[in-house]
């Protein structure tokens, strides 16, 4: 079969016994199980965003990229396939794809609360340089190495392929270990305290992340050298859920679930609605938040229909008018704009005796950050 090439000694294919293929069978289990609840996620934060984003379509592609990983895997282990050249490059495409769009679905999160453009888009092109460099020479060292071109590829590979793994498993410790920096300085720092609620979860998740990285590194000490690779779509699909969880969290404390933003803190915190253009030109309202400093912009996705009576009291699942979400939308108590014409203004509102329907929108996508 087209391509060929040519081998120093005959090919050895791996065997796998009954054990082998018993242990394959539960971690793919255990992947399908697992990937059901990960794609309706998936779907549920395609749907809540309305539109197509960098951030929907790096996680459609992670799936995909575990589904090209995996299938291969799980079908050659059980006889399936053949041993080919289009086995290892399925592998290697899907590997590939697993790597490059985790690591931009964390540069992604991390990017949200760095406010300068050009450290946005360094960091994502660092980033892609990066793997793209260790995706590579995996590429030039793991394929003939698989297909058993001579004993020095199969050699090197013994060494490189867990190196390779170190690499990665340090790569995601530092970017995590760099978020939890971002936000305790820039947020838990500037007195937000609410975000140690993030800070801590992401510590967590931290461990949870890096222990899909070490199950890797051990599950190549097996006999089978072959094995270790079922366990790839598993810890990436457990990552990609941790991810999610994380960016669902993000929107949720800057929001404190609906809409408020509100903190003890020592200093004034002013909010104001400014209007910015999104990656794709569109103007989108934003809300920054700032203390003397540098601007800290909290990016959402947020749509409330809020219904007033004359009473003053707004009909939206148990939000009062009284609820600050409705007061930050209108204009902050704390903004030095805040003239009293602006006052009376609302209290005409307030007192009306029609009921009223408002429509606040805000549409700022935290994947395009």
């Amino acid at each position: 079969m087209w391509p060929t090439f040519e081998t120093e000694k005959p090919v050895v294919e791996p065997v796998f016994t009954r054990s082998d293929v018993a242990l394959v069978s539960l971690v793919w289990g255990f992947t399908i199980g697992f990937g059901y609840f990960v794609v309706l996620h998936a779907i549920r934060v395609t749907a809540r965003l309305k539109r197509w984003s960098i951030f929907v379509a790096l996680i459609w592609l992670e799936i995909i990229g575990c589904i090209l990983y995996g299938m291969p895997s799980i079908l050659y282990t059980n006889s399936v396939i053949p041993h080919s050249f289009w086995l290892y490059f399925c592998i290697l495409t899907g590997w590939i794809l697993q790597l490059q769009c985790l690591v931009q679905i964390i540069v992604n999160r991390i990017c949200i609360l760095i406010d300068d453009p050009r450290h946005r888009v360094w960091l994502k092109m660092s980033m892609l340089i990066w793997i793209g460099a260790i995706n590579l020479a995996v590429a030039l060292i793991w394929m003939p190495a698989r297909l058993q071109i001579n004993e020095t590829y199969i050699h090197i590979n013994d060494i490189f392929d867990r190196i390779e793994k170190v690499l990665y498993l340090i790569t995601d410790a530092c970017l995590n270990a760099f978020f939890v920096y971002v936000v305790k300085k820039r947020l838990v720092g500037a007195g937000l305290k609410r975000y140690d609620q993030l800070v801590k979860f992401n510590l967590l998740i931290i461990w949870a992340s890096l222990a899909m990285d070490v199950m890797i590194i051990a599950m190549m000490s097996l006999n089978n050298t072959f094995l270790y690779t079922i366990f790839h779509p598993l810890a990436y699909i457990v990552k990609l859920e941790i991810e999610m969880t994380m960016s669902n969290l993000i929107i949720l404390v800057a929001l404190h679930v609906n809409g408020t933003i509100e903190d003890s803190h020592p200093g004034p915190l002013e909010f104001r609605r400014t209007d910015g253009r999104d990656s794709r030109g569109r103007r989108s309202p934003r809300i920054d938040t700032s203390r003397g400093g540098d601007p800290i912009q909290v990016t959402v996705n947020v749509q409330t229909v809020a219904r007033v009576d004359d009473l003053g009291h707004i009909d939206e699942s148990g939000i009062t008018s009284h609820d600050k979400s409705f007061e930050s939308f209108k204009m902050s108590p704390l903004s030095p704009d805040r003239s009293d014409n602006n006052i009376d203004e609302e209290r005409r509102f307030r007192s009306s005796s029609q009921c009223k329907r408002q429509r606040l929108s805000t549409e700022v996508d935290i994947a395009t950050c």
